[in-house]
């Protein structure tokens, strides 16, 4: 896919690109600019394959994040946790806004 500087921008500010991470291989990049393979630093250093799209590298990272934490066995998910905090056997069988002090069978 082909990004903008707007798909960049919201990246960054959603947190799916690290800004710090990203200020260190790219430091001298201008917000209006999307990178090259070419101008990171990674690359310029013989760290980096090349030859990919920086920002799918970016967005790559965070979905290994995501995965680490998804995978992670200590943490409950959200639905084991709201499973204890709703009881389910207490219900109330009158009906709202029901006067219950008196029986309305009879009316």
């Amino acid at each position: 896919m082909k990004y903008t500087p707007r798909h960049v921008k919201k990246f960054l500010e959603e947190g799916k690109i690290d800004p710090e991470l990203w200020k260190i291989h790219f430091p001298h990049l201008l917000p209006s600019h999307v990178p090259d393979c070419s101008e990171c630093e990674d690359k310029k250093n013989d760290l980096c394959q090349g030859n990919k799209n920086p920002v799918d590298c970016f967005l790559g990272i965070y979905a290994e994040e995501e995965a680490k934490k998804a995978a992670d066995p200590d943490k409950k998910a959200h639905k084991e946790k709201s499973k204890g905090f709703f009881p389910k056997g207490k219900r109330s069988k009158v009906p709202a806004g029901a006067n219950i002090t008196f029986d309305q069978s009879k009316m």
